[in-house]
């Protein structure tokens, strides 16, 4: 998410809050935050999307998603963890498959990019 809000020039509502830019009219300023929190809104998923549903600070909306994920974080490494140690590799299948599988284990992210 932060990469494509850096790619639509959108992270600065993000990064400084309610710290405007000295040559940025505060209208222009109230759109850069609108613009970004509709972005974010966009890629929320539905199951939180009521947390943040009320929010109209870039920033504010950013943190209240970061304090849900990061409680995830612990679970999310002991799951990593466990399916590393049960990844096994079964007979009449391919290396390469198996290889996409560990590497899915390891960056769940880029999962589209390994895939075969």
């Amino acid at each position: 998410m932060q990469d494509i809000l850096y790619y639509k020039d959108m992270y600065d509502p993000v990064e400084k809050g309610d710290t405007k830019p000295h040559k940025v009219p505060d209208e222009d300023w109230k759109k850069s935050h609108r613009k970004a929190v509709s972005l974010i809104k966009q890629w929320v998923d539905l199951s939180v999307f009521h947390h943040v549903a009320t929010k109209t600070n870039a920033q504010t909306l950013w943190k209240n998603i970061e304090k849900m994920y990061q409680r995830k974080i612990a679970q999310n490494k002991t799951f990593a963890i466990r399916k590393l140690v049960n990844l096994k590799y079964p007979e009449g299948r391919s290396v390469v498959e198996h290889l996409s599988d560990f590497c899915n284990t390891l960056n769940p992210t880029y999962h589209f990019l390994i895939k075969i």
